[in-house]
């Protein structure tokens, strides 16, 4: 078809297959206002404006605005808006090479992100502390060298050796293992007192202290402790055998240590001190009198059954006459000549009463008759 061209007006315009491989020079708003088009193919360009639904496939460059469905594959560029509701557009999109921003940028762990650019996150892609919520089931990834920061950790279980700096505890610490290792320059304990042996069921174990020292170049341990044989507290040294639930006392290279104290007190008082028992009348003696020495002014009786063997004590005349000292024991036998009766000591005199059982004692002493 050759020009020139002419224009073309009707009401309505109906092309059945119509093929033409012209430029369609007519108006789009005309054909779109006055003519359908059925069954058409058109070849060459379209300039203008298309209103209404194309059914096919378009090969080509479109320029303006496409108001209306499309149907089928675009292949080519789209250049400006694309609206409507959501998931109004379905199929396959070639890689995007160049992302805009978001219209509205979003905060992902607590860095502002709108996509222009690549976001670093502090404690995961930088360093920094990262507050999170909610609870991980498991942590798969690797083990980390250095947690610097925790939060609270309920129920931790773990399969090997934890290893830390410094530790605080505000709640209680329990260690259900059979040996506890405490490698420290110095141990602080606010505790007033220590509790051994706190699951001791029967009296099978000693309950103490010990260390370790060096003499020459082998091992010695030493320490204090009760015996459960005897229930005696001891001082050991030099012990080779390192103690485990007891101290070998049988062994060969147990001994006794020396204990340096200022004052030793037993029950009595000083024991570097024979303790005195002022009476001004008469007096009997009682068991506590044992090692004792009574500063008599009056008449001293000696009981049977009241001492034991060992046991002694020492009367002092503090009058300047007489005393008697009573037997009412079994047995009080005079050192001198082995008779047993009732005793007088002469003024500032002093006699020792040593007790060989309950009811069998010996006497003996300066100004004693």
């Amino acid at each position: 078809m050759s020009g020139p061209y002419g224009k073309l007006k009707a009401d309505k315009l109906v092309w059945w297959n119509a093929t033409t491989s012209a430029d369609v020079e007519n108006t789009l708003e005309d054909i779109a206002n006055k003519a359908s088009l059925t069954g058409a193919t058109f070849s060459g360009d379209i300039n203008g404006n298309l209103v209404g639904d194309v059914t096919g496939d378009l090969t080509g460059d479109v320029t303006g605005d496409v108001t209306g469905n499309v149907t089928g594959n675009v292949t080519g560029n789209v250049t400006g808006n694309v609206t409507g509701s959501s998931g109004s557009c379905t199929g396959n999109s070639a890689t995007a090479t160049t992302a805009g921003t978001l219209t509205t940028a979003r905060n992902i762990g607590g860095v502002s992100f709108d996509g222009s650019a690549d976001i670093n996150l502090p404690g995961v892609d930088t360093a920094g502390n990262q507050n999170t919520t909610g609870s991980a089931a498991t942590v798969t990834g690797a083990a980390q060298t250095a947690i610097t920061s925790v939060g609270t950790l309920t129920g931790l279980t773990t399969s090997g050796n934890i290893t830390a700096v410094d530790l605080t505890l505000s709640g209680d610490l329990t260690v259900n293992g059979t040996m506890t290792t405490i490698d420290t320059d110095n141990l602080r304990v606010e505790d007033s007192l220590i509790y051994l042996a706190r699951n001791n069921s029967v009296n099978t174990l000693d309950i103490g202290i010990y260390g370790k020292y060096i003499d020459n170049t082998a091992p010695e341990y030493t320490g204090l402790f009760r015996d459960q044989t005897d229930s005696k507290w001891k001082l050991f040294d030099s012990l080779e055998d390192i103690p485990v639930d007891t101290v070998n006392t049988s062994h060969a290279t147990y001994a006794a240590a020396t204990l340096v104290v200022g004052t030793l007190e037993d029950s009595k008082g000083d024991v570097r001190k024979i303790i005195q028992n002022t009476q001004g009348s008469t007096y009997t003696l009682v068991a506590d009198d044992a090692g004792k020495h009574i500063l008599a002014s009056g008449t001293v009786t000696v009981p049977d059954g009241v001492f034991a063997a060992g046991d002694a004590v020492t009367i002092v005349n503090n009058t300047a006459s007489d005393l008697t000292i009573t037997k009412t024991i079994t047995t009080m036998y005079m050192s001198t000549d082995a008779t047993s009766t009732n005793r007088t000591l002469a003024t500032r005199g002093m006699a020792t009463i040593l007790f060989a059982s309950g009811t069998v004692a010996y006497i003996s002493g300066a100004g004693l008759s």
